[in-house]
Parts: C-alpha cells; structure tokens; sequence
C-alpha cells in the first residue's frame, strides 16, 4: 500500500512539473521595443500606442529544418539532434519514440556516394548475423531542389519482425550528404509519415 501511494504520490508530482514546464513562459514577443514573455499557445494583452491588444504564439504542425546545407519538414513534438563525431563529418537525427526515423550526414571533405554499401552493411549488421532474411533494391529518389539521391533499400524479416532500412546519397567531388531511414512496421504507421515528410521536402542547397 505503501508503495502503491509513493507511486501514486510521484506520478501526480511529475504530472504537475509537466505541466509548469508546458505553461511556461519560454518565448518572447517584442512590440514597438517593449518585450513580453510569453508561452505558446496562451493570450496575452498588450498596450500598443495606447491601445489594447491580443497577442498569442502558436507552434505549426509542421515545422522546418534549415541550416547553409540542407533543410526538411518534420512534425511538431520532435527535435532535431546535432553532433559533429568528427571536424569534418555533422550528423542530424530525428527519432520518434519508437526508434524510427531519419539521420542525414554531412561529409565536407568526401563524396560518400562510394559509403553506401559500407554504411547500409553498419546499420544492417546487428540483423544479419541475429539470422533475419534481407531483400535489397535499388532506391532512387529526386529531391525536391531537383538532384536524384541514390541508393539501396533492404527488408529485414525474422518472423513477424520486419525492418526496413533505405541508405542513399548525393554530392561533388568533395562534399555530400547521405541520409539513412529507419522503419519498424510494428510501429509503422504514423513513424512512416515523418520519414515521408522528409522525403518529400528534402533540399540540398550546394549544387
């Protein structure tokens, strides 16, 4: 009983830290140099030249990623990770909660067209030597900015477990990128649509 009341007494208490963190004031809003905090999705009143006005921010249900390389859309509640493992190589992952979704890898000073086989061989290992059966395609796909990515796409079964993998890339002759997608179709279904978000709205802006 005790113990049941603990859990009780944390799981209300965690609630409520939930719910200051959703309700605060994380966001400024400036009008005519006077600036207000402000959390999304609330009403405020603000005085402007003497008149009383209301202000609110909204988050879009689809949001954007941009940086002087590549940019995509993803769907609001998910936050893209940056890491740069090494000075001339920076990932960007974005994962669901069930461990779909994308990574894209900016290489500055390789073309890793030629990494295609070598990386969808990492990512597949783990399957392959556990006994899962692998089916392979060619994968093509034309960005949006209009530059074809290319690549392969496997299917991995182990009785009712299907897992799929697509590794493609594009680039020069001494830069690229190449992206990864990660889909377990027992989780599938809305895990699916972030990856064919991006998909549909990658760009690469270098050439």
């Amino acid at each position: 009983m005790k113990t049941t009341l603990l859990a009780l007494l944390l799981s209300m208490a965690g609630a409520g830290a939930m719910a200051q963190a959703n309700e605060a004031a994380n966001y400024q809003v400036t009008i005519n140099g006077k600036t207000q905090d402000i959390a999304l999705g609330k009403e405020y009143k603000i005085k402007v030249n003497g008149k009383e006005v209301t202000v609110a921010v909204q988050q879009k249900d689809v949001l954007t990623y941009q940086d002087e390389w590549i940019s995509w859309q993803y769907p609001k509640g998910l936050h893209p990770a940056i890491a740069s493992p090494d000075p001339d190589l920076e990932q960007i992952t974005l994962v669901t909660a069930s461990g779909n979704g994308v990574l894209v890898q900016k290489y500055k000073t390789i073309n890793p067209t030629n990494l295609i086989d070598l990386m969808l061989k990492e990512v597949t290992n783990e399957e392959a030597s556990f006994g899962y059966s692998m089916t392979e395609r060619p994968f093509e796909r034309t960005l949006k900015s209009g530059q074809q990515a290319r690549g392969k796409s496997v299917e991995l079964k182990y009785g009712s477990d299907v897992q799929h993998y697509t590794v493609a890339a594009l680039g020069g002759e001494s830069e690229g990128i190449m992206f990864i997608t990660m889909l377990n179709t027992e989780n599938g279904n809305e895990d699916n649509k972030v990856i064919q978000l991006f998909l549909e709205s990658l760009t690469y802006h270098r050439n």
